[in-house]
């Protein structure tokens, strides 16, 4: 199904979306739906939110930590056990 958008200003607004599932509320607050933006130009991963150019920048930090999945659920496990 299409739904055309025909208020410049709310098509405007859909259209500066990032990320994928924005909520889209009614004027009530009720939740109407989620919308998933179309990918563009420079954006691969449009639910992350970020360009192209900025998760490159991300990858290639110098200054940055990694730390692998077990390193993870390892602490996941301690935060657990404290509680």
């Amino acid at each position: 199904m299409t739904l055309t958008i025909p208020d410049r200003t709310i098509a405007a607004t859909f259209a500066t979306a990032t990320g994928i599932g924005v909520e889209v509320r009614g004027p009530d607050g009720q939740l109407l739906g989620r919308f998933h933006p179309a990918p563009r130009p420079g954006m691969s991963f449009p639910e992350l939110g970020i360009t192209d150019e900025e998760f490159r920048r991300e990858l290639d930090d110098p200054n940055a930590t990694w730390v692998t999945a077990e390193e993870v659920n390892a602490r996941l496990r301690e935060l657990r056990s404290a509680s």
